[in-house]
């Protein structure tokens, strides 16, 4: 049973996230021969301001 958790800055639609979640599922259920139903998918969003990159926070750049 895989379980995927993806982590990231919020901001994208509910589209977006569709179509990651499907994208993400079909790539796991051929590469490991599972069933989709298997298969869950975490998706955490963040505020920018709880992300840095290179040293500087997301929300001040």
């Amino acid at each position: 049973m895989p379980v995927v958790t993806i982590q990231m800055s919020k901001g994208k639609t509910l589209e977006q996230k569709r179509r990651l979640a499907e994208e993400i599922t079909a790539t796991i259920t051929s590469t490991l021969g599972v069933s989709p139903d298997w298969v869950t998918i975490l998706i955490e969003e963040l505020d920018r301001e709880n992300i840095a990159k290179s040293g500087k926070l997301l929300s001040e750049s």
